[in-house]
């Protein structure tokens, strides 16, 4: 797999999971940073966003943990055994420590040491990158709830969930079905849940992310087309648009799907920036334009009539002016059942179910 195709593989994903988290604190910027949403990718799919793995966290490290990863890899070269960052770092922090703890028990000494002070606290955040789990176990705001016993409908079978505790002590179930291998990853998609859990009921949105460059997508591929499609019959033929406006105030309509086009990463080391759009997919032919070839394309100026920003999707979706109808736990087992965006191999499919949390531990 070359770089750019991991890198796009990363960017997608870390995108997907930063509008999970945005969603889930309601669009509270502090706890949905990059780099927590890069923590919380982590977590949930090592093989692509963990510590050792992940082109977007090396460039994110310090210049002394660079500086260990290039020694490590010279020296494993030069010896033809395998030699860690975390081996040839632990022996100078340990020494460092030492002559520091010299230093405080003469008193003379003590101002005499502000560069290996410093030194040290590089060090030690160095450590921390590169600790497969560092002292602080993990950054994440978000903090493992105590399992909870509430049967939610959930995507196929045999599939493992961690529980989150959300900053408004509702709580976060999060299932993340990805390919057995990172380099599958041309897409990811977010099925996020709100519930009423006194009802029996949620109402869902389902969210797919691409790349595209400047603003504009091909609608070319064959694999984003069977996976649109695929979206398509889950939400669109199976009516999660249908609502009932005796049921519900005021709202727009309840479109279940949407297509997030996602501004390519140039470079591992560039600020992270994405500016996409939330298309409804139904909305997605009228959009369509083409080029001087006949290629079919998307085009930030001809869906920004009809699309959502990420903030206004966000805010819309807290507060249940966007999404699907309500659908009862027994329809969204039936729905989950014959579910068929998570069997493809090409895209990671973030799962996201919440719901109030007080009372259930």
């Amino acid at each position: 797999m070359n770089e750019e195709s991991r890198l796009d593989s990363e960017w997608v994903a870390l995108n997907a999971f930063r509008e999970l988290l945005k969603i889930a604190t309601k669009g509270d910027g502090a706890k949905s940073t990059y780099d927590e949403a890069l923590e919380f990718g982590g977590e949930l799919y090592p093989e692509l966003l963990g510590r050792q793995s992940s082109l977007l966290r090396r460039e994110r490290e310090s210049d002394t943990t660079a500086l260990y990863r290039q020694r490590a890899g010279l020296i494993s070269q030069k010896t033809g055994t395998i030699v860690t960052p975390l081996e040839l770092l632990l022996p100078d922090l340990e020494e460092l420590e030492d002559l520091l703890a010299i230093a405080a028990r003469h008193a003379r000494d003590r101002g005499r040491v502000d560069q290996l002070k410093k030194r040290l606290k590089l060090l030690r955040t160095s450590k921390d990158e590169l600790s497969p789990s560092p002292h602080s176990e993990n950054q994440l705001v978000f903090r493992d709830a105590e399992v909870v016993g509430r049967d939610l409908p959930k995507i196929g079978t045999g599939r493992g969930f961690r529980d989150f505790k959300l900053p408004d002590a509702n709580i976060l179930r999060v299932r993340v079905l990805h390919p057995d291998k990172p380099e599958y990853v041309t897409g990811a998609d977010v099925i996020y849940e709100s519930h009423d859990a006194d009802e029996q009921q949620a109402s869902i949105v389902a969210i797919q992310y691409k790349i595209w460059e400047e603003r504009s997508l091909p609608l070319t591929d064959p694999r984003m087309q069977c996976q649109l499609e695929k979206l398509r019959s889950f939400t669109c033929v199976e009516g999660l648009c249908f609502g009932d406006p005796q049921n519900k105030p005021f709202r727009f309509p309840h479109c279940a799907a949407f297509l997030r086009p996602t501004d390519r990463l140039q470079r591992s080391n560039q600020k992270f920036l994405s500016t996409g759009e939330h298309l409804p997919i139904c909305k997605i032919e009228c959009c369509t334009t083409h080029t001087r070839r006949g290629t079919p394309v998307l085009e930030y100026k001809t869906m920004r009539k009809v699309s959502l920003s990420g903030e206004v999707f966000e805010y819309l979706f807290a507060v249940g002016k966007v999404g699907s109808r309500m659908l009862s736990y027994s329809d969204l087992i039936k729905l989950y059942s014959k579910f068929e965006v998570a069997k493809g191999r090409e895209h990671v499919v973030i799962h996201a179910q919440e719901f109030p949390g007080q009372g259930d531990y």
